[in-house]
């Protein structure tokens, strides 16, 4: 298992789950540095951007044994970072993340196929708050030697899925209308990381 950026050591444990009893693809190691979680949502039309600063992330992959290949990822809604400390202190609250009641949200994916040549995608689950909705994550895959390790290699893979926030009760009371908020939010993953 790698971690990528800090997080509670608690949410290790549940990433073990994911994992499967038959042989598993390779474990990547993450590069926290270069590796990134974003949101895009739209305010008034604006659009919004942010990041979230603390995940964990297991990623078992080997392109040509994707049934043993397995994505585990743990965020940390406490640490959304938008840039107005304002707006970051109120994602925080129970009428957004409610981060006091549930403090990470969650994406495994335990499919995943190609579905052209260093292009995949990875079904599984996005879970925020106490919802948990059927996803499926297209991504791209570039592959690269790891000038540092000779046979090693040096993967980037960039993801990105739109979603609705009112599937996961984000935005309550009056923030429920998305004429002012927009119910889309555009999360985007890139994990690069070094691979056996």
């Amino acid at each position: 298992m790698t971690i990528g950026r800090a997080a509670p050591a608690a949410v290790v444990a549940s990433l073990l789950a994911v994992a499967s009893a038959a042989a598993e693809a390779p474990a990547w190691t993450i590069d926290a540095a270069a590796s990134r979680i974003a949101f895009t949502g739209r305010q008034m039309q604006v659009p919004a951007r942010g990041v979230f600063e603390r995940f964990v992330a297991e990623v078992r992959f080997d392109p040509d044994d994707l049934a043993a290949s397995r994505i585990a990822v743990e965020i940390d809604p406490a640490s959304a970072k938008t840039g107005v400390a304002d707006v970051d202190r109120e994602l925080r609250r129970a009428k957004w993340f409610d981060v006091a009641q549930f403090p990470t949200a969650r994406f495994a994916a335990t499919t995943i196929r190609r579905v052209a040549p260093d292009r995949y995608e990875a079904a599984g689950t996005l879970t925020i708050r106490d919802a948990t909705v059927p996803v499926v994550l297209p991504f791209t895959l570039a592959l690269q030697p790891d000038p540092a390790r000779p046979g090693g290699r040096t993967a980037t893979a960039r993801g990105a899925v739109t979603v609705k926030r009112s599937a996961f009760g984000v935005g309550q009371a009056e923030w429920r209308d998305t004429n002012i908020v927009a119910d889309d939010v555009t999360l985007e993953i890139t994990l690069v990381a070094r691979t056996p």
